[in-house]
């Protein structure tokens, strides 16, 4: 996705990336907890201990703020590429085994109902994870370019069978299992992709 001049901070001001990285993990905590509503700048100085003033200098609004912390946090799946489709997509269900548990577990299904809410947040958040989508299904492209699977494969229902079957994993294990699933979690994911790869031919 092609950034935009709402997605850079302003010229003529350097970088800090120290200060940048603490507004990011603020704004991660505070959408994943409290939501769109609870995503102020005055929520994001508090925590994050950065001025309201820095952070309109980097950022024009709340849109672009939460667009820049997930593009740095969150699901960063073009990082993904281990010239082998097995090992790409154990990397991938790692990331989204660790996104679905970890501090920002509730990012997805914040994003789903305050964009139905929200036309301003839809704007940011929509082709944000069309990209997302478009990175994972070049994992397959890249394989089948390499001759490891089908090029008639369907990339959308592999990436729904390993994504999806991680998903329905941490949403329907019992609380009181949760630490046993996070235990189990390496062998879980590696026979969980043994069992996708077995059905498509990999070469």
């Amino acid at each position: 996705m092609s950034s935009t001049s709402k997605d850079r901070p302003l010229r003529g001001r350097p970088r800090d990336p120290e200060l940048e990285g603490r507004v990011f993990d603020a704004v991660m905590q505070i959408y994943a907890h409290g939501g769109w509503s609870a995503l102020t700048f005055e929520a994001v100085a508090r925590e994050s201990g950065v001025g309201k003033s820095s952070l309109y200098r980097r950022w024009d609004s709340q849109q672009t703020l939460l667009h820049a912390a997930m593009k740095a946090r969150w699901l960063p799946v073009h990082n993904i590429d281990t010239g082998s489709l097995h090992s790409d997509l154990r990397e991938l269900a790692q990331m989204i085994f660790d996104n679905r548990t970890g501090h920002y577990a509730n990012m997805s299904n914040r994003l789903l109902i305050d964009a139905a809410r929200f036309p301003e947040l839809r704007e940011v958040s929509s082709p944000y994870m069309e990209e997302t989508v478009l990175q994972a299904r070049a994992i397959i492209r890249r394989a089948a370019a390499r001759g490891e699977v089908p090029s008639s494969l369907n990339h959308g229902l592999l990436m729904d069978l390993v994504v999806g079957a991680v998903n329905n994993h941490v949403l329907t294990t019992p609380p009181k299992l949760r630490k046993e699933m996070q235990r189990k979690a390496p062998s879980f994911l590696d026979e969980l992709v043994k069992i996708v790869l077995r059905g498509v031919e990999v070469r």
